[in-house]
Parts: C-alpha cells; structure tokens; sequence
C-alpha cells in the first residue's frame, strides 16, 4: 500500500499530503502496524500522527498547520482534544493560544 493509499484508506484530510505533513518515518510507524479493520477507528492513526509531530517539538510554523489539520479533521472531538495538547506545546504562542481555543 502506497502512502497516499494509506492517507486515503484511514481518512487524513489530504492536506496532510499537501503540506508535507506526513513524512515517511510516520507513514513506516503507522503502516507497520496497520491489520485490515484498523480503517474502522481511522481516529487513531490520525491522534497518534499528531501527537508523533508534538513529540517532535515542531516550531510555530508547523504548529498553525496541525491546528488547521485539527479542523479539518473528519472526528471534531478529536481534533478539539488535540489542540489541547498544541495549545500548551514548548514553541506555541499567543496567536496559537487563541486559534486553538476556536470551535
């Protein structure tokens, strides 16, 4: 299964794609681990590739992306959840501060 395959297969906006957001280190991790059926709680492949970006202490730049992402997410409630934990990552700002406390 190709990456785009695999974007596609567990519901990742395509913007993930486009931004370069899902490089292929993640996409070894997440594939490495699929089993068919997994698609059914897609949610958690996409949680864990945003928690594997803030685990990577990405600068603001990187950080306003994964907040669009969270919008864009298929599963709302996931996406206000993540932006929690954006929200308090060691490089986010004000203006991070403020765009994660939209809904």
């Amino acid at each position: 299964m190709t990456k785009r395959e695999f974007l596609s297969l567990m519901q990742f906006p395509q913007e993930w794609a486009e931004w370069d957001l899902y490089p292929d280190e993640l996409f070894e991790i997440q594939h490495s681990g699929y089993e068919p059926g997994h698609e059914a709680g897609s949610e958690h492949d996409r949680n864990g590739a945003f928690h594997w970006w803030l685990r990577q202490e990405p600068e603001p730049p990187v950080l306003m992306q994964l907040v669009k992402l969270t919008f864009l997410d298929p599963d709302p409630l996931m996406g206000a959840d993540v932006r929690r934990y954006i929200a308090q990552s060691t490089h986010s700002t004000p203006e991070i501060v403020k765009l994660c406390a939209a809904t």
